[in-house]
C-alpha cells in the first residue's frame, strides 16, 4: 500500500528549477541572448549551484533540449498509447493537438529547430540533441503510417513530418491561426497512400 505522503506533489529539485527557468528564457529570448546571470536570478540559485549541475552553458542547453523532448514524448503518449483508435486516427489527433499549440500567440517555435538555427556547425552536442529529437518525431510518424497500412509508409511519414514542421514555422513567423483545414489536408494525404483494394 502506498504511503500517504507519496500522493503529495513533489517540489522541484534545484537541477529541475534551473532547467525549467532556462527553458522558459531560451524559449522566449533565444539561446545566445539569454545569459547565465539571468538564468541564475530566474531560478533563484547561486553561480556555484548552477555550475555544480551544469559546468557549461552548452551542458545546460543540452539538458533543456532533452527535457523538452521528454515532455513532448509524454504529451504524445496520451495519443500513442490509446487502443481504441487506429493509426490513421492517431496521426490526425497529433495534428489536432499541434494546431492547439500553433494557434497560441505565445508560441515561439520548436525549441530544437531554434537551437539548430543558433548552433549549427558550432556545438556538436547541441546539434546531436536536435537531430535526435527530430529523428524520433519522424520515427513516430513512420510507425503510425505503417499502422495505418500505408502503401509507402516512409514516404507518407516524411510528408507528414514536413507538413508538421511547416505548420510550426508558419505559426512562429505569422503569429496567427492557420487559415486552412489542416486536419482535412492530412486526412486526404493519408487516404492517398492507402491501398483501397485491401480495405
Amino acid at each position: 500500500m502506498a504511503d500517504k505522503k507519496d500522493n503529495k506533489p513533489r517540489s522541484l529539485t534545484k537541477k529541475d528549477q534551473i532547467v525549467q527557468a532556462a527553458f522558459n528564457l531560451f524559449k522566449e529570448n533565444g539561446f545566445y541572448a539569454t545569459g547565465v546571470d539571468l538564468i541564475m536570478r530566474t531560478a533563484n540559485i547561486s553561480k556555484r549551484t548552477l555550475y555544480k549541475y551544469f559546468p557549461t552553458k552548452n551542458d545546460l542547453i543540452v539538458a533543456v533540449l532533452k527535457n523538452y523532448h521528454m515532455s513532448y514524448q509524454k504529451s504524445l503518449s496520451l495519443i500513442l498509447e490509446r487502443n481504441d483508435i487506429s493509426g490513421k486516427d492517431k496521426i490526425l489527433a497529433i495534428f489536432e493537438d499541434a494546431k492547439g499549440w500553433f494557434d497560441n500567440p505565445a508560441f515561439y517555435g520548436c525549441l530544437a529547430v531554434n537551437a539548430m538555427g543558433e548552433f549549427s556547425g558550432k556545438a556538436q552536442d547541441i546539434e546531436d540533441s536536435c537531430k535526435h529529437f527530430k529523428q524520433w518525431e519522424l520515427e513516430v510518424l513512420r510507425t503510425l503510417a505503417k499502422d495505418a497500412q500505408a502503401i509507402q509508409p516512409d514516404d507518407l511519414a516524411f510528408k507528414l513530418f514536413l507538413l508538421l514542421e511547416g505548420m510550426s514555422s508558419a505559426a512562429q513567423v505569422l503569429k496567427r491561426p492557420c487559415p486552412i483545414d489542416i486536419t482535412k489536408m492530412v486526412d486526404e494525404l493519408i487516404e492517398s497512400h492507402l491501398n483501397k483494394k485491401t480495405l
